[in-house]
């Protein structure tokens, strides 16, 4: 019970830290890079606009390369963002953003698989999957020195199971993952976490020089489906509801999808399409 205490309090405490410095890295970056771009920016088209009409050319090169930065820092700013929470998750769900991990992956050759009917869940299991994909991925990369890896996403009706697999250097996991943190181990102990508040399982399997494998399952809640076809509110498209790409509740009524980008339209204004539908009595 001693043990396992000191365990909690040297996890609260790895955490804590690793909080605090990501947002020291966060407020770094911004003021670092970011703000002082926005400065420069400023400072350029300030002097731009006062050889206008002087020395038009040089004015033009100013706001030229002012424009320059700018373009740089909305880059910048997005790859933050995306660490933050990734566009790809929220707008087209978790099987599109696992293949654009893989895609961003350049260093090692990353495949993904996905097996079962693929479609939305709910948001705080997609984000789980996501996290623990992303982990894996880099310890696999910096810890592991991993040539290949290994995504494949099983969706099933009850639950969802992720697979991560690498070639890479393993290592001897413990017979409890709860000893991680007396090994400084905290990414997979934070993976285990995530997977533990959704009532979900996580296993890993490795020996050193043999790779590893993490495998993830997730219960999800059921969904009754409607036994007639449902029409898609973005687009108008007639769809069977078990092969719906995803669904969405609005004002307590289902609707179904086609395709990712109804769903994110809708999505992004709901309003604009519940207004056209008869009171959802089409979307089953």
């Amino acid at each position: 019970m001693q043990r396992a205490q000191a365990e909690g309090l040297t996890y609260r405490h790895a955490l804590t830290d690793g909080q605090e410095a990501e947002r020291t890295r966060i407020a770094h970056e911004l003021h670092d890079d970011t703000v002082q771009s926005l400065v420069a920016i400023a400072q350029s088209i300030e002097l731009g606009l006062n050889w206008l009409e002087t020395d038009p050319q040089r004015a033009k090169t100013l706001l030229s390369g002012a424009r320059t930065q700018a373009v740089e820092n909305v880059e910048n700013l997005r790859r933050l963002i995306a660490d933050l929470r990734p566009p790809a998750l929220e707008e087209l769900g978790i099987a599109p953003a696992m293949q654009l991990l893989a895609a961003q992956n350049k260093n090692v050759q990353t495949r993904v698989g996905i097996t079962g009917h693929a479609r939305r869940i709910g948001e705080s299991q997609e984000l789980t999957l996501f996290r623990v994909a992303q982990e894996a991925t880099r310890n696999a990369q910096r810890h592991g020195s991993a040539h290949q890896i290994t995504l494949e996403l099983d969706f099933h009706a009850n639950d969802v199971h992720l697979t991560i697999t690498d070639d890479g250097l393993g290592f001897a996991p413990p017979p409890d993952l709860d000893c991680l943190a007396q090994r400084q181990k905290f990414g997979l102990l934070g993976m285990k976490e995530r997977v533990e508040q959704l009532q979900g399982t996580l296993r890993i399997s490795s020996e050193p020089g043999k790779g590893t494998v993490v495998h993830v399952t997730l219960p999800l809640d059921p969904i009754v489906q409607p036994t007639e076809k449902v029409r898609d509110p973005v687009c108008g498209a007639t769809i069977e509801p078990d092969q719906a790409y995803g669904s969405l509740v609005s004002g307590e009524i289902r609707y179904y999808f086609c395709c990712p980008v109804c769903q994110g339209a809708f999505q992004s204004q709901p309003s604009l399409y519940i207004k056209t539908t008869s009171a959802g009595k089409s979307m089953g």
